[in-house]
């Protein structure tokens, strides 16, 4: 299969949008103020390290779940997803954002977009103006199967939210109730037209699957996401990383990297945040600085998105050097 651009969304993505909404480092002092004495607070507490942030101190949570030394269960590991996706749901789509018009004309039919976000910003973006639907378009996560589904994805998008999302639950196969599954939830507060006058559901869940840890002990379906996010990585043309800073801890994410650049030529690697130099070197680092690289095909453009949606349609216009 052949794919013209492969996208990595990041938190900056949403930031761009709503100047308040937490980078990673940021989010776990959020979620804990946004709601008093949260399971989040208490495990926190627990913990008793000041400058943790969100993906280390569930990480060290779910070693102790493992290892059975946990003062907590998986009932407040749970409940720690349901506050994160509930604070995420104050960064939904609400009014159309004229300067993210150049992301629509950038994403062409049959693309993929990993999203490491939580929130559904940018679905419901993508859904107001037709060019996304859920179903289909999470990929391997179904909808629940109802009389008046929502329409098929027009031009094939996949998003795949490796990380989890707000729209996710857990749910139990219709013939195995106690084995369970991801699914995700259709209405529209989530998703504006393919959701409108819709509430598709599911009559058991187990609440949205989100999960920050570097465990990544995810349920099998977004393992499957990853492992499709590395094979589609292989076939693209294009990389284009939009506000996110590629943490070296986070293997899964480098690994996609990797197999985009298992055979680089003719490939190309596009970077936009505010930061987006910083994030070139990180790349040149982990290949070892070697001579794969020109100035036409790793490209930094250091701006806002405001800016650099346009400068990235113009670069990606470019003849590569």
């Amino acid at each position: 299969m052949s794919i013209s651009n492969l996208f990595i969304i990041g938190a900056g993505f949403t930031k761009a949008v709503f100047p308040e909404a937490p980078l990673n480092n940021e989010l776990l002092a959020q979620v804990i103020r946004s709601k008093r004495n949260s399971t989040m607070e208490r495990v926190w507490k627990e913990y008793g390290c000041p400058d943790i942030d969100i993906e280390m101190l569930l990480t060290r949570f779910d070693l102790d779940l493992m290892t059975a030394n946990s003062p907590f269960g998986k009932g407040e590991r749970e409940a720690i997803s349901g506050e994160i996706a509930d604070f995420v749901t104050r960064f939904r789509f609400r009014e159309d954002v004229k300067w993210l018009h150049p992301f629509l004309q950038t994403i062409l039919n049959d693309d993929i977009i990993i999203s490491l976000n939580y929130d559904c910003f940018l679905e419901r973006f993508l859904d107001s103006h037709e060019a996304w639907s859920p179903r289909g378009g999470y990929h391997i996560i179904e909808g629940a199967e109802v009389d008046n589904s929502p329409p098929d994805n027009p031009r094939n998008i996949r998003i795949l939210k490796i990380h989890g999302s707000e729209s996710f639950r857990l749910v139990p196969f219709y013939d195995k109730l106690e084995s369970m599954t991801v699914g995700t939830v259709i209405n529209e507060e989530l998703f504006p037209v393919s959701g409108k006058n819709k509430h598709f559901g599911y009559m058991r869940d187990a609440g949205p699957n989100v999960g920050p840890s570097f465990m990544k002990q995810f349920m099998v379906e977004l393992q499957y996401l990853l492992v499709d996010a590395i094979r589609f990585a292989e076939s693209a043309r294009n990389l284009i990383i939009i506000g996110c800073g590629l943490r070296p801890e986070d293997s899964y994410l480098w690994s996609v990297l990797t197999s985009f650049m298992k055979a680089p030529k003719n490939k190309r690697t596009f970077i936009v945040s505010p930061h987006a130099s910083d994030t070139k070197e990180k790349i040149k680092k982990f290949w070892a600085n070697r001579s794969i690289f020109t100035k036409g095909n790793l490209v930094a453009i250091d701006s806002g998105l405001e800016s650099g949606l346009s400068r990235l349609n113009d670069a990606l216009q470019d003849t590569p050097v």
